[in-house]
């Protein structure tokens, strides 16, 4: 067919049309999706234009090394802001087209202010958001503690501000004791905010246990402190319910960080001497109280000993015309109670008098009476103790006769198994047996009971009644 081209031959065609249309460089606005840097110091880009968050255009994009050298850290550091993923750029290339490796731009330059301009417009965006939310001042609302004891700080181990924020705090002038505890974190770097935000998180769950958060870093450049322009972590600090300070150690700009913080101080050392002043405020206000209280105390004590002296110079004389008038009345009260007692001590002389006569004639009579009372019961009790004895004198004898007959009958009865006991005792005596006219064979000192125990040869001893004999068995049968 005519007019058909190979690949080879449609790509060159397309490599010198590109030639053609953009024989110079121009430039380009996009944003930086990735970007990688080889061993070789060769830079790979892959720049992408968004709308609505939705990729509309993409291009794959270098950085040769000799130029890399040169531009990277001229953008950084007039930028602050490290030449990463996530940042929009306005970059001078040259379109290349490649029949084997396709289409590329080659980056000859960078604009720095157009990232700038960039970054402040992001930067306007979020403070904008966090306004529109309601949430840029939460933080700065919360009631400050008059003295803050209990602090969570947030900070890498390593750094040198952690380690002077915790030589000022240890040894202030005043000896004042604080407790902190570290919750480590990345404090720069693209991981630093998602490190913060964990360290946050972690502290509310024991918000209980500390009175404020404190963030501090020892300083650095704009470039390390990229991160603290983060969205997210400017709402986790403003809408966090304890207290933060910043000290991350720089003069020149305010962070979002800084901004949604309840107190931003310029360095660690600053966040130190900040707390050290709020316990310096309340030890000076407490010495001005007490020093308020003895005085109002000195002043009522004082007026109190005023009124006091003053009463005391009123109630004297009164106090004395009282005394002298109570005084007359005691004496008259005295002759009165003196009359008084007297003839009452006649009357109950006179009562007294009487009543001993009246116990002595009763006690008479009634002597009388119990006497002959008790000479009666006397002799019934006599005739009844006499009655009583003579009653156990014969159960007494009763007894010891019953008794004499059970013993002489239980003796009786004992002799009789006696009698039969020796009987029985003859009858099976050996002595007995013998005399029946019976004999005991031995072998050897013993008894022999049956036949089969002798042997033919073998010597026996009979015993009879009367003497016993020896002799040799000779035939077993």
């Amino acid at each position: 067919m005519e007019g058909q081209l190979s690949l080879t031959e449609l790509n060159s065609l397309i490599r010198e049309t590109l030639q053609v249309t953009f024989p110079e460089q121009i430039w380009v606005v996009a944003e930086i999706s990735e970007l990688k840097v080889n061993r070789n110091g060769h830079c790979y880009l892959e720049l992408v234009e968004k709308e609505n968050e939705e990729i509309t255009a993409r291009a794959r994009a270098t950085i040769w090394s000799w130029q890399f050298r040169f531009i990277q850290p001229y953008f950084e550091t007039t930028t602050g802001q490290a030449l990463t993923a996530g940042i929009r750029v306005l970059v001078s290339v040259s379109v290349e087209f490649h029949e084997v490796y396709g289409y590329s731009l080659n980056i000859k330059d960078i604009d720095p202010s157009y990232t700038l301009g960039d970054m402040a417009r992001k930067r306007t965006e979020i403070i904008r958001r966090l306004t529109d939310e309601g949430i840029i001042d939460m933080n700065k609302e919360i009631p400050f503690p008059d003295v803050p004891l209990r602090i969570a700080v947030i900070s890498s181990p390593t750094a040198a501000g952690y380690e002077d924020f915790m030589n000022q705090l240890d040894n202030n002038q005043s000896g004042y004791c604080f407790y902190t505890k570290l919750f480590p974190a990345t404090m720069q770097g693209n991981d630093s905010a998602n490190s913060i935000m964990s360290a946050l998180d972690f502290i509310y769950e024991f918000e209980d246990l500390f009175d404020i958060v404190v963030i501090i870093r020892g300083g650095g450049s704009q470039l390390d402190l990229a991160c603290f322009d983060d969205y997210n972590l400017a709402s986790h600090i403003a809408q966090f319910p304890l207290p933060v300070l910043t000290g991350i150690g720089h003069e020149k700009d305010d962070t979002i960080t800084d901004q949604v913080a309840h107190t931003r101080l310029k360095t660690p050392t600053a966040v130190a001497e900040f707390l050290i002043g709020k316990y310096d405020e309340a030890a000076s206000e407490i010495e001005e109280l007490e020093s308020a209280f003895f005085g109002y105390v000195n002043e009522k004590l004082n007026e109190e000993k005023q009124r006091i002296n003053h009463a005391a110079r009123l109630l004297k004389p009164l106090v004395s015309s009282t005394m002298e008038k109570n005084r007359k009345q005691l004496s008259l009260l005295h002759a009165e109670t003196k009359s008084l007692a007297r003839e009452e001590m006649q009357q109950q002389q006179f009562r007294l008098t009487q009543m001993t006569d009246l116990l002595k004639s009763g006690c008479h009579s009634l002597f009388r009476i119990k006497n002959k009372e008790f000479r009666s019961t006397a002799q019934n009790a006599n005739y009844k103790i006499k009655s009583e004895f003579n009653s156990e004198i014969q159960k007494l004898s009763s007894s010891q006769n019953r008794l004499q007959i059970s013993t002489r009958q239980l003796i009786d009865k004992q002799k009789d198994q006696l009698k039969l006991y020796d009987k029985t005792r003859h009858l099976v005596d050996p002595k007995s047996i013998l005399d029946r006219g019976f004999s005991i064979t031995l072998k050897n000192g013993k008894a022999v009971k049956d036949s089969d125990e002798l042997e033919e040869g073998e010597q026996m001893e009979t015993i009879f009644a009367h003497g016993k004999t020896k002799s040799i068995v000779k035939n077993q049968s």
